[in-house]
Order: C-alpha cells, then sequence, then structure tokens
C-alpha cells in the first residue's frame, strides 16, 4: 500500500502543474489572438462574449427546459386522458351494475325490464366503445414496461369479446321479452324464438345472471388497477414536469453564473492587457527622466495603441537620446574651440608682446654690429701708431683681453642677432598657429602646421621623444588652418603621451610621413611606435566620450572633434594599429574644396 501512496502523491504535483498550465495556455492563446486588436475591440469582444454566452445559455435553458417540459406536458396530458376514460368507465360500469339490479327488481318480461334492459345496453355499447379508446392510450402512452402493457391490453381485447357475448344475452333477452310482451305473436314463434335463444345461448337466465356479476366485477378489478396505474404515471408526468422546470431554472441559472464568471475573468484581463503594457510604458519613461537613461527601450507587447505609444515614446527617447549627444558633442567642441581660441589669444598676445621689444633689439643689432666694427677699427688704428703705449693703458689692456675681446665681440653680436632671429621665427610661428584672423578657408602650406604644431609641443619632446620628418612635395591646400592645426595637435598629443607612458620600455619615435597621393588629395601620416590600439578598441576612438586615458585625464572627444573636422574638410581620418609597431593616423585631405560642400561650410560659419 505504501508504494501506491508514494505514486500517488508523485502524480498530484504534475496534476497541478497542468492544471496550473491549463489558465496560462488559455491566456496564451488570447494574448496571440488580440495581440493586433485594438483597445476598443478587446473591450467589445469581452462584452460581446460575456453577454452572447449569456444569452446562448439562457436560450439553450429555455430549449432544453421546454423540450423536457412538453414531454412532460404530454406524459400528464396522457395520464389525465387515461385517468379520464377510467373514471369514466367506473361510472358506466356502476351505472351497468345499477342497471343490472333494476332489471332484476323489475317484473319479469315486462315493460320496465324492457327499458331497463335497453338502458343497459346502451351503457354496455358505451363501455365497449370506451375500452378500444383505453387500449388504444395504454399502446401510445403506457408508462409501464411492454409485458405490462401487453398484458392489459390482452385483458381489455378479453373484455372487448365477453362484452360482445354479454350484449348478445342482452340483444337476445331484449327480443325475448318483446316477443312474450307482443300480443300478435303466436306460441311456435315463441317456442321457436325460445329454442333459438336456447341454441345461441343455453340456460340464457342463468348465463345472463352470471355475466351480469363477472363481467363487471373483473371489469372493476382491473379498472382499479389501471387506475393506480394512471395516477401513478401521473404523478410521474407530474414529478418530470417539476424536474424540467427545475433543469430549465438551472440551465438559465447556470448561463447567467457562467457569464458573469467569464465577465469578471474577461474584465481582469482585459485590464491586464491593457494596464500591463502601460505599466511597462509609464516605468520606462519614469526610470528614463529618473536616471536620465536614455539608453532604455520599453517593451512593445501589444499591437494596439498602448503597442503605438510604446512606439512613440521609445522613438521620442531615441531622439532625445541623439539630441543629447549632439548637445554633449556640440557642448565638448565649443568647449574645445574656447581653449583653442583662448590658447590662440594668449598665443597672439604672447607673440605681440614679444614681437615689440625683439623687433626693436633685432632692429638695431644692425647699428650695434656698425659701431663695433668702427670701434674695434679705431682699436686696430690706435694700436699700429701707438705700438708702445703707457703702463697705465697697457695694463688695462691687459686687464680686459683686447684681444680675445676683439675676436669675440662680433661672435657675440652674430649671436644675438641668431637669436633674435629664432624669437621673431618663434612669434611668427605662434600667430601662424593661432590664425584667429582667419574665419575663412585659405590655400596654406601643411607642413606650415605642422612645424607650428611641433614647435608649440617642444618642450614635451625636446630630448625626450625622437621626431623624424619624411616630407614630400605637397601642394597648398584649402582649409581652416587654425581647425587643421587643432587636428595635428590632438593627434602628436596622444602620440606624445603615450610614448611617455612607455618610455623606459622603448626608445620613442614618431614618425611623420607627408605625400601627394594624386593631384587632388594629399597624406599626412603620424606613426609612433607605442604600445599601438587594441583591436576591439580601433572602431570606437572616434566615439564620442570614448577614451583608454585614466579619469581625468581625457575628455573622450578629442579624436570625435578631429574626426568632424576632416570630415568638415572633405577628407577622411583612418587608424591602423599594430602592437608591435604602435599606431599609425592617416589624415587624407582634397587639395580643392569642393564648391557644394564650401557653400555649406561658409553658411554653417
Amino acid at each position: 500500500m505504501q508504494p501506491e501512496k508514494s505514486q500517488s502523491s508523485s502524480l498530484e504535483p504534475s496534476q497541478r502543474s497542468k492544471s496550473a498550465k491549463q489558465p496560462e495556455f488559455l491566456t496564451a492563446c488570447l494574448s496571440r489572438l488580440t495581440h493586433h486588436w485594438g483597445i476598443r475591440k478587446k473591450i467589445g469582444f469581452g462584452y460581446g462574449l460575456s453577454i452572447g454566452i449569456a444569452v446562448l445559455g439562457t436560450g439553450i435553458g429555455l430549449l432544453v427546459g421546454d423540450h423536457y417540459q412538453n414531454k412532460a406536458v404530454d406524459k400528464l396530458a396522457a395520464a389525465q386522458e387515461k385517468h379520464k376514460l377510467i373514471e369514466h368507465l367506473e361510472k358506466s360500469f356502476l351505472k351497468a351494475q345499477i342497471q343490472q339490479g333494476k332489471i332484476a327488481l323489475a317484473p319479469q318480461n315486462s315493460e320496465t325490464q324492457q327499458k331497463e334492459t335497453d338502458s343497459l345496453l346502451a351503457i354496455t355499447y358505451d363501455i365497449k366503445r370506451l375500452l378500444p379508446q383505453l387500449e388504444a392510450s395504454l399502446s401510445v402512452h403506457s408508462i409501464s414496461s411492454r409485458e405490462a402493457a401487453q398484458d392489459l391490453s390482452e385483458v381489455l381485447s378479453r373484455y372487448d369479446v365477453e362484452l360482445e357475448q354479454y350484449i348478445q344475452l342482452i340483444e337476445l333477452q331484449r327480443q325475448k321479452g318483446k316477443r312474450e310482451v307482443a300480443q300478435e305473436a303466436t306460441q311456435e314463434a315463441i317456442q321457436g324464438a325460445t329454442q333459438e335463444a336456447s341454441q345461441i345461448a343455453p340456460g340464457f337466465s342463468s348465463e345472463f345472471r352470471e355475466k351480469q356479476v363477472t363481467v363487471f366485477e373483473q371489469l372493476m378489478r382491473d379498472t382499479e388497477k389501471l387506475t393506480e396505474s394512471t395516477l401513478h404515471q401521473e404523478h410521474q408526468a407530474t414529478e418530470s414536469l417539476n424536474s424540467a422546470r427545475t433543469l430549465r431554472f438551472r440551465i438559465m441559472l447556470g448561463s447567467m453564473l457562467l457569464s458573469i464568471a467569464i465577465a469578471i475573468a474577461l474584465a481582469y484581463y482585459t485590464s491586464q492587457i491593457i494596464s500591463h503594457p502601460i505599466r511597462a510604458v509609464t516605468r520606462v519613461a519614469q526610470q528614463a527622466t529618473q536616471e536620465s537613461n536614455f539608453e532604455l527601450q520599453a517593451p512593445v507587447l501589444t499591437g494596439d495603441e498602448v503597442g503605438l505609444l510604446a512606439t512613440s515614446l521609445n522613438q521620442l527617447i531615441q531622439r532625445v537620446s541623439k539630441q543629447l549627444q549632439e548637445l554633449k558633442q556640440a557642448q565638448a567642441h565649443s568647449i574645445q574651440s574656447e581653449k583653442m581660441s583662448s590658447l590662440g589669444q594668449m598665443v597672439a598676445g604672447v607673440a605681440h608682446e614679444i614681437n615689440n621689444p625683439v623687433s626693436f633689439i633685432y632692429g638695431n643689432l644692425g647699428h650695434i654690429q656698425q659701431y663695433a666694427e668702427s670701434l674695434l677699427s679705431l682699436v686696430s688704428l690706435y694700436q699700429k701708431h701707438y705700438p708702445q703705449p703707457v703702463a697705465a693703458i697697457k695694463d688695462e689692456i691687459e686687464a680686459i683681453e683686447l684681444d680675445f675681446l676683439c675676436e669675440d665681440f662680433p661672435r657675440t653680436i652674430s649671436s644675438i642677432q641668431l637669436g633674435a632671429e629664432r624669437i621673431q621665427q618663434i612669434v611668427r610661428s605662434l600667430r601662424n598657429f593661432s590664425r584667429l584672423d582667419e574665419a575663412e578657408m585659405k590655400r596654406v602650406d601643411i607642413h606650415e602646421g605642422l612645424e607650428n604644431t611641433l614647435l608649440i609641443l617642444n618642450h614635451r619632446t625636446k630630448g625626450k621623444i625622437k621626431i623624424v620628418r619624411q616630407y614630400g612635395d605637397l601642394p597648398e591646400v584649402d582649409c581652416y588652418p587654425a581647425q587643421l592645426n587643432q587636428v595635428f595637435m590632438n593627434i602628436l598629443n596622444n602620440a606624445i603621451d603615450e610614448l611617455l607612458e612607455n618610455g623606459p620600455h622603448i626608445q620613442p619615435q614618431i614618425l611623420i610621413q607627408t605625400l601627394a597621393v594624386d593631384h587632388e588629395q594629399v597624406e599626412v601620416r603620424i606613426q609612433d611606435n607605442g604600445s599601438g590600439i587594441k583591436p576591439e578598441l580601433s572602431q570606437k576612438i572616434f566615439d564620442p566620450f570614448f577614451t583608454t586615458k585614466p579619469m581625468g585625464k581625457g575628455t573622450g572627444m578629442g579624436l570625435a572633434i578631429c574626426y568632424q573636422i576632416i570630415e568638415k574638410h572633405q577628407g577622411q581620418l583612418g587608424v591602423t594599429s599594430n602592437p608591435k609597431s604602435g599606431a599609425e593616423f592617416v589624415v587624407t585631405l582634397p587639395t580643392k574644396f569642393p564648391q557644394p560642400a564650401s557653400d555649406e561650410v561658409s553658411a554653417e560659419a
């Protein structure tokens, strides 16, 4: 017995899981069916289904109840009809028995006896007429078994035969009475009639009396049985009628309760399929606004108005995300531009402040050189004409080392002149790098911009990083000089950062190559020998706000801005990386800016 218990207990969870899966399956089916329906259609479907079930259940209840009620009514009507026939028979039997008593009390062969005999004959004919009707009713509407109905039918048939014989006896008795009463009848006729009567029914008087007793007594007893059977049938028909009415009421009540239950279930389901997507959309909208996370997307669970709302919200979030990204890019670009503008203003100011005294110095160097040459010529002339100076002059000549002074003084002036020229060159490079007065596109020398950028970064590369220049013969290029210098500055700065970080392990070097691809394009290649860029990161380095530098050392917008600047120039900016040879950035620019793009840039400016 124990294994059976364990088996039954093991089956219960599976049955529970199956029963639990059935509502889920129905819900899934309804979800698939109503996925693309509108809210109005879903609500209408729910109401229509519940009302339809109520109407259908009520109609079925009425039809089924009416069917069984009609059958019960038919049975009840048949039972009542038989009951009426039996009551009529019983009354006829009682009348026949009473009439038999009257015949017995009436004088023999009198007119009274003849009248009573005629009444008995009429009653007997009525009974004979009712028996076939009762037999037909039993054969059609019998509630008893077939054998019992057949027995009753045979009894009624036998009584029909006996009644026929009884009628014949009555007729003979009636005819005999008439012959005896008639005055014209002869004795022979009376004897012949008596002989005929004795041949038809020998011992007529005794048989007539016996028939009077036996036929109607048997009929009375059998009629009582039929009465009991008919009452039982009537009782059963009444119960069937009540059962039919109860069944109709139960079906109608069950259909109403079922429609109410389905209406509640559909109301719950409709509220769920409407509210669940709305809650999901609301949750995503609140999370997006509270956390400022515009990467979220609301799930599109349905194809109705809520689904369209979720799709519209997703599009709105994507648009807001794109606009925020563009805004951040614009802000970063603006900050970078402001930084470069500030740097340019500072460089221009410093260059201007340095240029004034340097120009003053450089302008007077010619006079100083001329004066120095004149003084040295005068000293040489004094030494020539006065080879033996006085002791005081001789001591002073030895003290100041006049020979070394005469030899070194021109070199000192030349060194000052070289330094002044170098300062002028630096100031000119600074002013060329800033280009604050150049808001329009100009044709410039790419090499000049590279050299100006290297000059600015000289404090970071001098003595630390080897700069290798491999310049080709390039034509002048249409560009915005300050923006192009910003690209070179950013790429070189990143290369310097990488090389200084890995400096102890390698001999840092930056290779700058320029070449003319054809008459319409030029290339600038800037390559370092650092650790390079990982392959999975090479596709992201131009994305806004992407950086591999530690926190606080980069905004992630430098290369993104460079990419935009080169695109603005209708060029291309690419990168190739090798862990052994470092990273190489390739800037490709058209020598002549296309006219439509130029118009667009002018419009943007």
